[in-house]
């Protein structure tokens, strides 16, 4: 290409060979920032963050047995929160006292019951429906979560009938798992 050429163009497209040229010294600039200064200091940060995290672990990493031991150990502590199945009127009785200390009125259980042969467990799928103000129902589900009984919340529905009163009735459904003894 001829010189001459190139300087008609640069001096008819001036503005697009100013842009060009900003853009490149702009990607020139964001690529010594990164490689310069970015780069390191995140390196540093990570290299620090791992010392911290090895300080507080105790500075010692855990080896395979430790940590199967420790496996086990909660494996035996998550079983032992596994009600017997012969518990399971006690733990109805415990969400009824649980609803009547946060006020609220409970409404009928329904249950179903499914084996989980290949664990010696009984799943027993609660549905119940408790009415009251919201800030109760609200201290009911969280003192439903710190219950120690191994339980799962499958579905919580809200509902206000009337929007002029603060009374909401809250349906659940929740599964229990209960040891069944030989």
């Amino acid at each position: 290409m001829n010189i001459k050429v190139v300087k008609e163009i640069i001096k008819s497209q001036t503005r697009t060979f100013i842009l060009i040229l900003a853009l490149l010294v702009l990607n020139i600039a964001l690529f010594l920032f990164l490689y310069v200064y970015q780069n390191p200091r995140l390196e540093n940060l990570q290299n620090q963050w791992f010392e911290k995290r090895k300080l507080a672990t105790g500075g010692s990493v855990l080896d395979t047995a430790t940590i199967y031991q420790q496996g086990i150990k909660d494996l035996k502590n998550w079983r032992e929160r596994i009600i017997p199945k012969k518990g399971f009127a006690r733990f109805v009785g415990t969400l009824y006292e649980t609803a009547a200390n946060n006020s609220l009125s409970f409404q009928g259980v329904t249950y179903k019951v499914s084996q989980i042969k290949e664990h010696g467990l009984a799943a027993y799928t609660l549905d119940f429906n408790v009415v009251g103000k919201y800030a109760a129902v609200k201290s009911f589900i969280s003192d439903l979560q710190r219950m120690p009984e191994i339980f799962a919340m499958e579905n919580l529905s809200l509902n206000n009938k009337n929007s002029i009163e603060d009374a909401v009735d809250l349906k659940v459904q929740l599964t229990v798992y209960l040891r069944v003894e030989e």
